[in-house]
């Protein structure tokens, strides 16, 4: 029966985090969608149950957040050849689904995932209750923290982005989007802890230590919700160019010559193609224009007829343009600036590569803005976006606008967005969002969208008004300082608890023991 519980509170906690992600946008039920898992967890620490509660719930909430998005043909005729085959009918649906979130589900549960560590039972009972609240807390954190900066998916599944639309996204420019995340998982499980508290005590009482906790994590929430940075005077028109279709489509006339050997045909084609959504931006007062990823596939430096044409279009509309492309015979990604009178830039590549879909780690620097048009600009192309660290790297480093260009699919446009958010709320400064067909849009320094295409698929330019400068958050100084800390103690107490753990392991004391605090 006990066992049929859990993984029934399992099961609700999984669907209540995937109705707090993007895709859904229930953003505040991040804050409880924790809490029957979480209590499974700490009423039952020795039990099969309470080990499997909260890693079966991350992996239902994976699942139905990565499968229904995953469409066929993620890959066909982009990038280059994939490098793994995980590919069946040209989609990773199938090991995502079968072999990618279950081993990730199997790894948590062998690390005790969600539990508290067995040295918490021996601690001070006032240390006691913060134990169990803060292990698993920090945990979580730390499993975001590698997945927002190894894991190619990403950008599915961080519980940071549910809060995008939310005051509560005022903790980023503090701490970082992890120290939202460590928030609402500390904040499910204090009020586990307390509902566990009230009923063994059978009374109020046992129950005030923990439901002082929690009140004090609402006026601190109260708190941050007012700290997302001023967006300041609007200085800077900037664009989003949204083409509307995708270069995979080789049947449009767009595309007739978007093939090998006439990649650099191709690229005069996009040119003409995207120069009248271009200037139309510039008509109306956009001096800096960002074109979606990949937008060729060959070096506009060393494609002499591309090139004079790139600069014939920014001294004609007198704006800069941010100018992704993919090298494909290198195998390689970057993005260069267009000034009118400057000609191109020195390349910015991409700093996450795809090497999974075939994209080549060869051309690699340090993150670094380029000058275009008197402004800073950070480029992030791709996923780069997934680690809002990037972001706040190059805010650090002098950038006064995010460009960030891909080339999405619909259901990862809702991830890309939520991100593009959180990317300018983090680092203080705005984010041009330029996708081929879905979600561009124009975010301030705060994360507020100053101008949006929506979701639905279009051809369209987004335009609108920024102020081009850097807020001085505390996070574009400490980084993902309370990430990697989290890591450390996370890492720390996994050791410690895998040492002190005899070889016939004893049944663990519940939270029972805790009532006397």
């Amino acid at each position: 029966m006990a066992l049929r519980v859990g993984i029934a509170a399992s099961l609700l906690s999984g669907l209540l985090l995937w109705l707090s992600a993007p895709g859904v946008g229930l953003g505040w039920l991040a804050w409880v969608a924790l809490v029957p898992a979480a209590t499974v967890a700490l009423g039952s620490p020795g039990a099969m149950a309470g080990r499997l509660a909260v890693p079966l719930a991350y992996t239902v909430y994976m699942e139905l957040l990565l499968v229904p998005a995953l469409p066929f043909g993620v890959a066909r005729g982009q990038f280059a050849d994939v490098f793994l085959p995980v590919m069946v009918g040209d989609s990773p649906v199938l090991a995502v689904a079968l072999v990618a979130v279950p081993l990730l589900g199997v790894l948590l549960w062998w690390l005790r995932f969600g539990q508290a560590p067995p040295m918490a039972d021996s601690l001070p009972p006032g240390l006691r209750g913060a134990a169990l609240v803060l292990a698993p807390a920090l945990a979580w954190t730390a499993v975001e923290l590698v997945r927002v900066k190894l894991d190619p998916g990403g950008a599915w599944g961080p519980l940071f982005l549910s809060q995008h639309h939310l005051p509560t996204a005022g903790m980023a420019p503090l701490g970082g989007p992890l120290l939202v995340t460590l928030a609402i998982v500390a904040f499910n499980y204090a009020l586990a802890l307390a509902a566990i508290r009230l009923r063994l005590a059978g009374g109020v009482s046992a129950g005030v230590p923990a439901a002082a906790a929690v009140l004090l994590a609402s006026v601190l929430l109260a708190l941050a919700a007012g700290l997302r940075p001023d967006a300041g005077p609007r200085k800077l028109v900037v664009a989003a160019v949204q083409p509307g279709y995708d270069t995979a489509e080789d049947d449009r006339p767009e595309l007739r010559r978007h093939r090998r050997g006439t990649y650099h045909l191709a690229a005069l084609d996009t040119v003409r193609d995207l120069a009248p959504l271009t200037r139309r931006a510039a008509e109306r007062g956009a001096r800096l224009i960002v074109w979606p990823e990949a937008a060729f596939y060959v070096d506009p430096r060393g494609a002499a007829a591309a090139r004079r044409s790139l600069e014939r279009l920014a001294a004609e509309t007198k704006a800069t343009l941010v100018v992704p492309y993919f090298v494909r015979r290198r195998r390689q990604s970057a993005a260069v600036a267009v000034s009118p009178g400057a000609g191109l830039s020195r390349p910015r590549p991409k700093q996450r590569p795809m090497w999974f879909l075939g994209e080549d780690r060869g051309n690699k620097a340090p993150a670094a803005p380029v000058a275009a048009g008197g402004v800073r600009v950070g480029t992030l192309l791709g996923v780069d976006n997934q680690d809002p660290g990037l972001g706040r790297l190059l805010s650090a480093r002098g950038a006064r606008v995010l460009a960030s260009s891909t080339h999405d699919w619909s259901q990862l446009a809702t991830q890309q967005r939520a991100l593009a958010s959180v990317q300018a709320a983090g680092s203080g400064v705005p984010v041009i969002r330029a996708d081929w067909r879905f979600g561009s849009a124009v975010y301030d320094a705060g994360g507020e969208p100053v101008a949006d295409a929506g979701t639905a698929r279009e051809r369209t330019v987004v335009i609108g008004a920024v102020h081009a400068g850097a807020a001085a958050t505390p996070y574009r100084g400490v980084g993902d300082l309370a990430g990697w800390l989290a890591l450390a103690a996370a890492c720390s107490l996994l050791l410690a608890s895998a040492a002190a753990r005899p070889g016939a392991r004893q049944p663990r004391p519940t939270v029972a023991a805790g009532v006397k605090d």
